[in-house]
């Protein structure tokens, strides 16, 4: 090889290093890489030229043609190899030996991906280096791969929330440990996933299908909120205890929302398929009232809740509910080093559910749902055609107080009511209606309604006021665990003969015949 060849060959090698320690460093291109790529291409054939004599000579030569057919079946091996891995990645295909199907789709949703026309999105947006960031990204891609194998129109996708901003933007993205959409023909729902505190977040084969259920409607079911009477503050999300975050996860569900005055409204539309009142603190007038009660004859949905022991004029209609606000603030009481007391600065904690009702059947003691300062309700005698019944309970060490101020609570310790469902006909009614009663509404609140199960009170409140008959319910894959019962052996004469008889003793006889055969050889 000549010096020039050498050379050029030396300078392109440090050249191609170069621009393939800079590109793998900034992970993108950059127009300036030209200046350190072209000159090394330019030295590769200058030593190419240079040496062209020498490369024709080592060319012809015996042992580069047997070289070079061994390289060829090396490069064939290895272009199949990566052809392989290549359509083993574009069409995946898993196998599921489990008998309970833990690692496929249930019928229901297959039939369900089967009616889609056109291709469907799964975004999962993160920010890389969020805490748990990872596990959340690997147990939704866990799960969106059986979808992405039932189906080859859903389409699974990952979005860096800092660098796709536009993208985060159009979707509402503002979880930065992870947060999955569906979108489908430009319609998009959230996926609401559970939380495991420190373990990150579980994305369930029944909320994704949901979703996908939701996107897919034709038309939204719409949301009319109350306004007008002192309600809490729906616009802004930096007031923590506005409702912001309980109407953007409505509209991130596929949901309509939107506001009514009742004092400037004639009646409520019929197109409202749920109506929305949150903490009035004003006295609503009566003809505010004969609205929701019309709305409500016409077989109409409410979800009210209150605040401050302040029933704002619609006593009379909680008493057509057969319900009653009680004038107290309800606490927990906590052991500490002191003994028991009761800290008004603590929000109330509520673990008792209802295991009948669709809206809270699914949870179970061991999860809490935070309340603050909330009143509690009681049931009073009621029409026949109207039923109600608790939905969420404090423990039994929870107690009342008339003033936030105060030392001393009233009576012992018991259990509060602090929701109800509603049910029934009322007087004249044309038809039934469904009513969701709260004492208590910072559970909805900016700060508190992503804590614990708050959000999924709250939307499964929703799906039961709306009516949502066309979500699946998939009962949970748990896995089973085989137990093999073995007898212990019976200790027969046939025991006696293989076990004692020649098992147990082969490894003394072979020790045996090791040491005569080592004595008999150690000198030779």
């Amino acid at each position: 090889m000549s010096k020039k060849g050498r050379l050029l060959l030396g300078i392109a090698c440090i050249l191609f290093l170069s621009f393939g320690g800079l590109y793998f460093a900034i992970q993108a291109w950059m127009p300036f890489m030209w200046f350190i790529l072209g000159p090394a291409v330019l030295a590769f054939f200058g030593w190419i030229y240079m040496d062209r004599h020498l490369l024709l000579e080592l060319a012809t030569m015996k042992t580069t043609k047997h070289g070079l057919n061994l390289g060829a079946l090396v490069l064939i091996a290895l272009v199949f190899l990566v052809g392989l891995n290549i359509l083993a990645a574009k069409e995946n295909k898993s196998y599921d030996f489990t008998n309970i199907g833990l690692h496929t789709l249930s019928p229901l949703s297959v039939q369900i991906l089967n009616q889609l026309d056109s291709d469907i999105e799964m975004k999962f947006f993160y920010k890389e280096g969020a805490e748990n960031v990872e596990a959340n990204r690997k147990a939704f891609a866990q799960v969106a791969r059986m979808y992405a194998e039932a189906s080859s129109k859903v389409k699974v996708d990952y979005v860096e929330m800092n660098g796709n901003p536009k993208t985060t933007t159009e979707f509402g993205a503002n979880r930065p440990i992870g947060e999955v959409f569906i979108s489908y023909k430009g319609q998009k729902n959230r996926v609401e996933s559970q939380f495991l505190g420190s373990q990150g977040q579980k994305f369930n084969e029944q909320e994704i299908t949901n979703a996908i259920i939701k996107v897919t409607r034709k038309e939204k079911k719409i949301v009319y909120i109350v306004e007008g009477d002192e309600e809490r503050n729906i616009e802004d999300e930096k007031n923590q205890r506005g409702v912001n975050a309980f109407v953007q996860m409505l509209e991130k569900n596929s949901y309509t929302v939107k506001k009514i005055n009742l004092i400037k409204a004639t009646s409520i539309p019929a197109e409202a398929n749920a109506l929305v009142i949150l903490g009035p603190q004003s006295t609503l007038q009566k003809f505010e009232i004969d609205a929701i009660i019309k709305y409500l004859s016409a077989g109409g949905s409410l979800l009210l809740t209150f605040d401050d022991k302040n029933t704002a004029g619609l006593s009379g209609l909680l008493n057509t509910f057969g319900l009653k606000l009680e004038p107290h603030y309800v606490f927990n009481v906590i052991n500490s080093p002191m003994g028991q007391v009761v800290n008004s600065q603590e929000p109330t904690v509520a673990v008792d559910y209802s295991p009948t009702s669709p809206i809270t059947k699914v949870f179970t003691t061991n999860q809490k749902a935070i309340f603050v300062a909330p009143n509690s309700l009681v049931s009073v005698p009621v029409s026949p055609d109207i039923k109600n019944e608790m939905l969420v309970r404090t423990p039994e060490a929870s107690v009342a107080l008339l003033n936030m101020d105060s030392e001393n609570y009233e009576g012992k310790p018991r259990s509060f009511n602090l929701m109800a469902e509603v049910s029934g006909k009322l007087e004249k009614a044309e038809k039934p209606f469904k009513a969701v009663v709260a004492a208590d509404t910072d559970f909805l609140s900016n700060g508190v309604i992503f804590q614990n199960v708050n959000r999924d009170i709250a939307l499964n409140a929703m799906s039961y006021l709306l009516g949502d008959s066309d979500l699946i319910s998939i009962a949970p894959k748990e896995v089973s665990i085989t137990q093999m019962s073995m007898s212990p052996p019976e200790f027969t004469q046939f025991y006696k003969f293989v076990v004692m008889g020649i098992f147990f003793p082969l490894p003394f006889l072979f020790l045996g015949i090791a040491i005569v055969l080592w004595l008999k050889r150690r000198h030779a």
